[in-house]
């Protein structure tokens, strides 16, 4: 007996897209049974390899193209880019700088703003404050407590240690030699 494709419904190419979508699926999908014994459906391993590579491929064709067509021109870009400050209406007031004066300018207003004696601003300590100086000469003033306190701490640990030290050699010698005049008599009856 003979059966035609047409017979059971089927044209040849019908049959070679349902082959090859079976094909697809075994290979791309694994069945399991989930902790009711149910079958389930998840990615196989071959698929999850898959799919790593094409992201590893995905993400190293991106840096390539960051590396060779955007990076080289952000240096330069943040040097020739200029700020204009505006009103809230977006017209231009005061005058255009670029990137690295603002910067500057920026730096050197942090330096110089008032802090108090805690190295808080008026808007950090509201009420009560008196900015004694600035932020620079704060930072340097903490910079030279936190070393000169560290030195001596290093300092008072090695004292301390060497003090030690000799206190227990010199009562070591002491006991040595108070047992040493020591005269030990044994009496018999």
């Amino acid at each position: 007996m003979n059966i035609d494709l047409a017979a059971l419904g089927f044209t040849k190419e019908e049959l070679q897209d349902r082959v090859i979508d079976q094909i697809v699926e075994s290979v791309m999908y694994g069945r399991y049974a989930d902790e009711d014994g149910d079958e389930t459906f998840r990615d196989s391993r071959f698929k999850q390899e898959l799919d790593k590579r094409v992201q590893n491929r995905i993400d190293d064709t991106i840096n390539g193209m960051a590396e060779k067509h955007i990076l080289p021109n952000v240096s330069q870009y943040i040097e020739t880019l200029t700020l204009q400050e505006t009103n809230q209406w977006g017209e231009k007031k005061g005058k255009a700088v670029s990137f690295v004066e603002y910067l500057v300018q920026r730096a050197q207003a942090y330096m110089q703003e008032e802090v108090n004696s805690s190295g808080k601003t008026r808007a950090e300590d509201g009420y009560g404050f008196s900015g004694k100086q600035t932020r620079i000469t704060y930072l340097i003033h903490q910079h030279l407590h936190y070393s000169i306190e560290t030195a001596m701490k290093e300092s008072l640990a090695v004292a301390t240690g060497e003090i030690a030290k000799g206190i227990h050699e010199t009562a070591r010698h002491k006991l040595n030699e108070i047992a040493a005049s020591l005269e030990v008599t044994v009496n018999t009856k």
